[in-house]
């Protein structure tokens, strides 16, 4: 699975979704192919690193601080909300943070929601996406970045989620049903373009 559409511009901005110990080390929502994908992104990092723009997932204090669904959902994951979770698992892995520099913080699945992050990548115009999961996350940040006309590269050995199985799933339909709007590469081969 590999399409790029050109060389990648040096303005693209290379986007860190949710490189958290919370999505490494938590009980519930921990995985460890977390681990798996900081080589390359430390790569990709080591590249361009003054392209670099982290996003975080932060939670609510509590569940009824959420609105409508997000409700229900963090009473299903009430270990999650700020007022039962360790401050240190809404950091950013300790492998990477050398390179976090300028981070995002999103309450929501896509890192476009917030404002700063959002007006960072219209400019640069290309976003290359690593981080986690790639079923969640980078999905809701890739259909954000089409939908503002961004040109939108996965970095495919990059990316991972806590299943699997959702994971390839999600490669597929972005990279077969979005054809035309999402390119798809490994680090090596996006450092080899990105001029």
């Amino acid at each position: 699975m590999n399409r790029l559409f050109g060389p990648i511009p040096s303005s693209a901005l290379h986007l860190v979704v949710d490189m958290q110990e919370l999505f490494r080390s938590h009980p519930e929502w921990g995985t460890q192919s977390v681990t798996t994908i900081i080589p390359p992104i430390q790569r990709l990092l080591a590249a361009r690193p003054e392209n670099a723009f982290f996003s975080r997932f932060i939670p609510p204090q509590h569940a009824d601080q959420a609105n409508g669904t997000w409700r229900r959902f963090y009473r299903r994951w009430s270990s999650v909300t700020l007022d039962r979770l360790d401050p240190m698992q809404i950091e950013i892995v300790h492998e990477l943070r050398p390179w976090a520099k300028r981070v995002a913080d999103k309450p929501v699945y896509s890192a476009l929601a917030n404002t700063e992050l959002r007006d960072a990548a219209v400019t640069a115009e290309t976003v290359i996406l690593t981080g986690a999961e790639t079923d969640v996350c980078i999905l809701a940040t890739a259909i954000d970045a089409v939908e503002e006309g961004l040109r939108v590269i996965l970095a495919t050995d990059a990316l991972t989620s806590a299943s699997q199985a959702c994971h390839v799933k999600a490669l597929d339909i972005l990279h077969d049903r979005l054809d035309e709007q999402i390119e798809v590469a490994t680090v090596d081969q996006i450092i080899a373009t990105w001029k």
